[in-house]
Parts: C-alpha cells; structure tokens; sequence
C-alpha cells in the first residue's frame, strides 16, 4: 500500500488549523460574534495561531477588497440573514439570493459533525492533523450540506467570507489565510512567494497517438505527472497553497487524500470519477515561503521524474517479459540503452517564482512590471491612502495581479531558454515521435564489432530490417494482439509507454487504477463513428452473442483494402458471419450502414484571453460584487462621507484581481470542467478526453457534436449553476429557490464579453490519421481565435468536414454573431434540423452555389436576398405548410451564407460550403431520430 507522510510536524499543522479557523464557517449569519465563535471551533481542536501573523495573512487575502470598503461604524454592516445575497465574482450576472429559511447562528450544530467525523482520522501525529486539516478543507463542506445542520444544506458551500462582498465564499478565504500563515510562519523573513511550475511538451505528447486510447491516456498521463507535482506541495504545505487549477474535487488530488487521511469510503460522494477523463492542466501556481522556492522547486521534479521513471520501467519490463523470453541479454542492451536515455530526458520541467510584491520591490531597480496595471493599482492604493482609509498595512496585499504577472512572465522567459536540449538520435524513426529512435535490438552494434547474431548465428546483424522482420519489433507483435501494433509500426520508449501503460497499472492504490480498470474498452474511432448505428443494431447484436466493438473492427475490416487487413485483429469467421447477418437484419429494416456511420466529430475548445483574465480583465464592475445593499447605502449617502466620495469615482470601475477572486476564478474553472462539460458531453453521446479548466477536447457520433459545443460555449458564460441531485443535466439558475435538498450551487465564469471559448470541430473519416486529426483540429481552433467579423473576434467555432474523397468544407462564425437579426448558430440548427425532417433537399443547397455571385451581390438587401432563396426553393419544389416558414427557412439560409467570419487576411465570400456541412450533420441526426430511414418531403 501506497504511504503518504505529511513533511512538516504536528505544531506546523495545528497552527495551520487554527489560521484555517481564524473566521467560522458561519461567519456570515452573525458578523457581530464571529470572533467568539470562531474561538469555540480552535478551543474544541485544541489549536491557536500566532495572533500577529494571522492578522496579516488574513489581510493579505482580503487584498484591496476589506480595505476600501465601510465597517459597521462607518454605516457599513450588512445583516446576511435578513438579505442573504452572493454575488459573481467575475461577470455581470447579477446578485444571487440565497434562502437561509429560519436559523440561528449556532456553531454547536457544525461542531457537532466535526465531532463524529473526527473519530475517521488517524490517531498518530502528525497524520492526524494533515488529515484534520484537509478534512476542514476537502470535506467539511461536503458533510454540511448533507448533514444540513442549522436547516443549511447547498448553501453551506457558497456562505460568503465578506457580507459586503459577498463574491467569494468563506471555504476560499479561510484555505488562502492559512496558506499565507504557513508561508509567513516558516519564511525567515515572514515573506510568501507565488510561484508556476510547468510539465511540457503538452500536444507534443497527447498528439502523437495513432489510437484514440492513446490519445486519451497521454492527457491522463500528464494530468496525473501534474497531481504528482501537487502532491509534494499538498504533503509539504497543505492543499490551501494550490492557487490554480482549484484542488477541492480534483479526483487524482482527493483520492490520494482519501489514502492519505483515512477517509472513510462514503465521503467519496464529494467528488466524481465517472468522467475517467485528464481534467488538471499541465501546470500549476502555488504559493511557498519565500526563501524556499529553489528547494521545493527540486523537490517537485524530483517526485514527478521519479513517478514517471518507475511507471516507465514498469512497461519496459512488462514489455521484455511478454516478448524476449527467448532473447540474450545482449540483444536487449541497445533496447534499454535507448528506453533509459528517451524516458529520462523528455521532459521539460520549468518553474518561475515572484514573491508578494511591495511598494518597496516595485520601487527597486529591475523589477518590470506593464506599467497600465501598475498605474490602475496605485491610483487605487493611493487616493485611498489620501481618503485616511484602515487597513493599509502590509501593502503586498495590493500588488498581487503584479506578482501573478511577473511570475507568468518569468516561466515564458524560462521556456525560452531551456537548460537540456535533446541531441538529434540517429537511427531507424519512431512512428508517432518522429524524432525518435525506435526500441531496437542491439543488431547495429554486434554488426560494428563484427560479431555474429546470437539470436540466428546463420545470418549477420541486421541493423535496418524491414517493419515486418524487424527482430525486435516482430517479437512484440507476436505477444500482444493484432490490433495494438501494426505490421510497420515501430515505436520509442515514449510511445510504447502511452501504448501500454493501462497494462501494467494495477495496483487499486495507484492513482491511475480506476482511470484504467477498462481501458481495453476504450472506443476505437470506427466505434464512435458508427456508434448511433451500434445503438440501433443492439437488439441484434444481443441476440448474435456480440459487442459492438467486436462489430466495429468487422465493420472496418470490411470496408479496408486487404493490404491492410493484417494491421486489424483477425476476425474469427464465425464471428464474421453473425455480423455480416446483423448488417442483413439491419438492411431489411432500412438501416444499412451509411457513410455518415464513418464519420466522427473531434472537438477541441480554448478558453479566449485567459492571461489577460487573470490580469484582471473580467466582466464585473465593483458595482456587481459589492452586495446591492451597501451599493444602495453609497448611493444614498447613508455610510461615512470619505467612502461615499471614494466610490462615487469607482463603484463603476472594472473590479481588480485580488488573491481571493484568482481561487474563485480557479474554482469556477474547475467545475466547469468536472461538472458541466462532463455533463454535456455524454448526453450527446461523447467520450470526453481531457477538460482542464478552459482547456476542452471530445469525440463524438457527428449526430451530437455540434450541439455539444455550443452548450458547452454557453454553460461557458453561465454565472450561477445547479448541480441537480438527482444527476441531471446542470443549468443555470438566477435565484437560490431554484434549488433543492441535495443540489449543489456551483459558479462558471459568468456573463461578458471579455469571457468567451472559441472551438475547432473536425468531421472527418474514421480512418484518416489520428494525429493528422488532432493537429486539423487544432488548426481549427486557430483559425476560430483569429477570426473576425464587424469587429468582433474570438468567442467562435470552425467546423470543418474532411470528407475522404472530395476535399474540405470549412465554415467559421461565432457564438455570440448576428445577421439579419439571428445568431448563426441558430440558423445552422435551425437548418440541419429542416433538412433531416425532409423539407430541404440536397440539390437544392448544391444548387445555391451555383448563384454564388447573384447571393454575394444582394448582401446588403436582405429582402432581396431572402426573396431570390426562397424562387430557389419553390424552383426546386421545397414543400412547406405555411409561407411564413419558407420565409424563415430562406432567412436562415442567407444569414449562412452572409454570416460566417473570415480570418484577418482573409477575403470576403459568400459561404456555400456551410450548406454541404449543414447537410452531412442532418444526415447524421436524421439517421439517429429516424432509425436509419430517410425521407424527403418534395413536390414531384
């Protein structure tokens, strides 16, 4: 069993208790005794802080928001319980009520199920305390919104830590307070630090998959070698020290915590692991005592090289083991020579650290900073400073969109300039990563010494065989299954990892487990392309004894040449024939496979701006955050002079970035990611890959995809979500009635145009190269992010189709874009959905591009425009019941045409390959809603 020991001893993680505890978990139902309370919760643990130092990590944390803002004295004080309003942190979404029904503020109720959960912990120190600690982090939440003491469920975990601000709740302010105190408590110079460590290449990895399990597993791989970099951070610090991405749900980061503390298996509710999907990104910002940046640093690429090595070997050796039995030692020093050099120097490990900038480091030669960000904080520090504000101690407290800057900066520069630069390796290519070297043999140096084969002595060492006698690689072939390595594939260590690793993970303990239990069913791309077929054949292919996977490969053997039938698993022909009687059975009912059923959807989304987010460039004004209450008594004068004229200059002014917004935007992103896309992704039928904050990627059936983008790009900006109990689909919500007992209330980014994704959708056939796939894809989302459109840019899609024979259709419009007065999207769906219903026929879209320059002619006569679509219609003998919806069908069609954007250096053009993309997706869903059969309605 896996043994997680905290580093730091039972004092480090007692005190850290108590600064965690420095305000209850339900200060805001009773601000006036919160103290008191909260000494009730340390005096029940047994903890207490350093008072000075508490005070000033809980004031850093607050950053500028507690500085400007009135105290009850100055008319301040804003009652919760009578007006229990949240508000967004990021966008423009409003106010957020929050019933409390009727409750006292009693903290004995919360202590109580501190009490019987305590009884969970270990009993030696200092596990006990780690384990108590994340316990207040990881779980509390959890266990008080299903215990629901005080009447509270859901609402526990979006309590707010300020009433007056209320736009990040207590759980953050209390997890960054202690952070900071443990940074200030071990740092010589009671100094914190933010530091960024990077795990790269990232496409450069995951792309080189020619199996879309190894394209999966890759960003599995990655995401877990970033968890493992937390992980130094979690066992050191504590968890509270991750800024981004957000811990709390993580499942690589609360299953090891579950080991680590002795959770018992029913609080496993809190989180989820059914996406079995990479959802932490590559890299992550923490913060460190200053002084031990470099050290922890190391430590960090100590654990995640050595995590990797030991997997790595893992494969190696299970690899040997399957397939050179009979095979010399010396045969195999070549193939571990390269296997240690390729898997000790790929990765790139970069880290960058800045500490809590000060008046006194920005006034220092050699610290740069944008001077537009500086100018807009100390225009705030300082008429506040004039106005006799409180609170303008400890002044790091202001500058620390600078320090998340300079730190970002600093790992661009690191980038740049990297320590290792990997030597050109000779020798015969690797078939993914092609710079390279394949796992060989030591046939090339037995040659040089002149020696004889050991494995045939009749024959000399030859160091460049073809693939298909290639000793080495023939050898593998034949221990494992047809399908896992094709007769011309030979691999390097790096890709025989991604390739087998699922084989040899399977210790439960290990982090990876559950993410591979059944990966060996892990969808092929013939499986997702024909899997609306699969769906509507499955009556029969259950009575036939088979899977669908099994009648993928068949499917896809028959449909190949058979030069190319050895790189498919040899299909039994028993098997071939039950299959083959399934398609009949299928045919008989209209149903046979369609070339739709060869076609897959990958879909890749990017979160727009995200730098320039976290710089401080959201949606929201101080106006949105601030709760309506205190706004109103500003407004009318109601609080102490020197505030009124202080917010009468800023109330209007874009919010600024403090330590407390970058963990709501940190947890935002995060469930986003774990709960919406997830969601959204297997109602239409998906198979997730990765989702790592704003960082997206999908395959679907082409019948969902499209709609599965675009409810994802909405639940994007969505601002207040509820995550139904009863596992339905999240949505958004305005008001907290809308809940109910078991539900969560989770926050997304929010409304503005500042946040936006853009997405690159790739239909393609499911036998073009993966990796191709995934760099087109990525193209497309390029091409989406450079688009334009009356100004207006990012926050778009590119779809293309790649269709096998006949070239590529690529349409590119944005989420939010018009024409005419309709959103394009909306005209997209709009059609396919006409078209599949029979109302609207091919040859009538293929024929509009044949009037291309009369369409492109009436572009800003849209009556015109619309008249001369919709003679087209009546020409082609396009039937519809009411004139009116011809009328709409034909305006949708001209805002296609009109509406889609072009790149910078682009031309402008009428659009008609939309039409073609428009009809291939109808086909796809009129298959899945029609079962197979197609019909047109048209006046013959």
């Amino acid at each position: 069993m896996i043994v997680f020991k905290p580093r730091n001893g039972e004092n480090y993680w007692r005190e850290k208790i108590a600064a965690f505890l420095h305000d209850p978990p339900d200060k805001a139902l009773s601000i006036a005794d919160h103290v008191k309370r909260s000494k009730l919760f340390t005096d029940e643990l047994h903890v207490s802080p350093e008072e000075l130092l508490v005070d000033k990590a809980d004031q850093v944390a607050s950053g500028l928001d507690r500085t400007f803002l009135p105290d009850s004295k100055a008319g301040g004080f804003v009652d919760f319980k009578k007006n229990p309003v949240i508000t967004h942190p990021t966008g423009k979404n409003g106010s957020f009520s929050v019933p409390l029904n009727t409750l006292s503020s009693h903290s004995e109720e919360v202590l109580q199920v501190i009490r019987q959960d305590e009884n969970n912990f270990p009993k030696a120190q200092p596990e006990r305390s780690f384990a108590l600690f994340h316990y207040l982090r990881h779980v509390l939440p959890y266990r008080l919104a299903t215990e629901g003491p005080l009447g509270l469920t859901w609402q526990w975990e979006r309590l707010p830590a300020d009433t007056r601000i209320p736009d990040h709740t207590i759980w953050q302010h209390c997890a960054l307070t202690s952070a900071l105190y443990s940074c200030y408590s071990l740092s010589r110079d009671r100094r914190a630090s933010l530091m960024v460590f990077s795990i790269t290449p990232v496409q450069d990895f995951i792309s080189r998959s020619r199996k879309l399990r190894d394209y999966w597993i890759s960003s599995l791989l990655l995401s877990w070698l970033a968890a493992e970099g937390m992980k130094v951070i979690i066992l050191q610090y504590g968890s509270d020290h991750i800024v981004y991405p957000w811990p709390v749900g993580q499942p690589l980061i609360e299953r090891m915590l579950d080991g680590a503390c002795n959770f018992p298996s029913d609080w496993r509710n809190r989180y989820s692991l059914e996406t079995r999907a990479a959802t932490l990104p590559n890299k992550f910002v923490c913060l460190v005592p200053s002084g031990e940046e470099e050290n922890i640093a190391e430590e960090i690429e100590k654990a995640v090289l050595g995590e990797w090595l030991k997997l790595a070997n893992s494969v190696r050796d299970f690899v040997k083991d399957k397939s050179f039995k009979d095979v010399p030692s010396r045969c195999t020093e070549a193939f571990d020579d390269i296997f240690k050099r390729q898997v000790e120097h790929f990765w790139e490990l970069n880290w960058s650290a800045a500490p809590l900038l000060d008046d006194k480091d920005l006034n220092a030669r050699g610290i740069f900073v944008p001077q537009n960000l500086l100018s807009r904080v100390r225009e705030f520090v300082e008429e506040g400073r004039e106005t006799g504000f409180p609170y303008l101690n400890y002044d790091e407290k202001f500058f620390y969109p600078l320090s998340h800057d300079l730190c970002q900066r600093g790992l661009a520069a690191e980038k740049l300039t990297p320590e290792n630069v990997r030597a050109e390796e000779p020798g015969i290519k690797c078939h993914l990563h092609t710079d390279f070297e394949a796992l060989r043999f030591s046939c090339l140096e037995c040659r040089e010494r002149g020696e004889t084969c050991e494995l045939d002595p009749a024959r000399k060492p030859d160091p460049n065989p073809r693939p298909s006698v290639d000793p080495c690689w023939k050898r593998i072939r034949e221990a494992f299954s047809e399908s896992e390595f094709k007769e011309t594939e030979r691999l390097s260590a790096v890709a025989i990892v991604k390739r087998m690793i699922y084989r040899v993970v399977e210790e439960e303990d290990h982090p990876l487990y559950p993410y591979f239990r059944n990966a060996v069913g892990f969808p092929s791309t013939t499986e997702v392309s024909a899997q609306d077929w699969l769906r509507r054949a499955k009556r029969e292919i259950d009575e036939s004894g088979l899977s669908p996977r099994k009648v993928a490969e068949v499917l896809h053997r028959e449909e190949s040449p058979k030069s190319e039938w050895n790189e498919i698993e040899v299909i039994d022909s028993a098997v071939e024939q039950k299959v083959k009687k399934v398609v009949k059975n299928r045919s008989d009912l209209g149903d046979p496979p369609d070339i739709v059923d060869r076609y897959y959807a990958l879909l890749v989304m990017d979160g727009d701006r995200m730098g320039k987010l976290l710089a401080g460039g959201f949606s929201s004004t101080w106006r949105d955050v601030l709760h309506p209450e205190l706004v109103k008594g500003l407004q009318a004068g109601k609080v102490d002079r020197a505030y009124v004229g202080f917010w009468k200059k800023h109330l209007e002014v874009k919010r600024i970035l403090s330590p407390a917004v970058h963990g709501a935007i940190s947890q935002a992103l995060a469930e986003f990611s774990l709960r919406t896309v997830p969601f959204t992704v297997k109602a239409h039928d998906g198979r997730l890959i990765y989702a790592g904050g704003d960082d997206v990627c999908a395959v679907f059936p082409v019948s969902g995809a499209l709609r599965a983008a675009l409810e994802i790009a909405k639940a994007y900006n969505w601002g207040f979500v509820r995550i139904p109990g009863n596992g339905v689909m999240p949505q958004e919500v305005s008001t907290g009635s809308e809940l109910r007992h078991g539900d969560r209330l989770i926050l997304h980014l929010g409304s503005g145009e500042e946040i936006s994704i853009s997405a690159g959708l790739l239909i393609v056939h499911h036998k073009w190269p993966l990796r191709s796939a995934i760099r087109r894809a990525h193209e497309l989302l390029e091409l989406a992010k450079d688009s334009v459109r009356n100004g207006s840019d990012r926050a778009a899609m590119a779809v293309s189709l790649h269709r096998r024979a006949g070239g590529e259709r690529v349409f590119i419009a944005g989420f939010r874009d018009l024409c005419f007065g309709i959103r394009i999207w909306d005209a997209f769906l709009a059609l396919v959905e006409a078209i599949a219903a029979g109302h609207v026929g091919a040859s009538f879209l293929y024929g509009l591009s044949e009037i291309q320059e009369g369409l492109l002619a009436l572009e800003s006569n849209s009556d015109d425009l619309v008249r001369l679509i919709r003679s087209q219609m009546e020409k082609s003998g396009i039937v519809r019941s009411h004139s009116a919806d011809r009328d709409v069908l034909a305006r949708n069609i001209a805002a296609l045409i009109l509406g889609g954007r072009r790149t910078p250096t682009g031309k402008k053009e009428v659009s008609t390959e939309v039409l073609e993309i428009c009809e291939f997706v109808a086909r796809a869903v009129k298959r899945k809603t029609t079962g197979g059969k197609v019909t047109e309605s048209r006046n013959e």
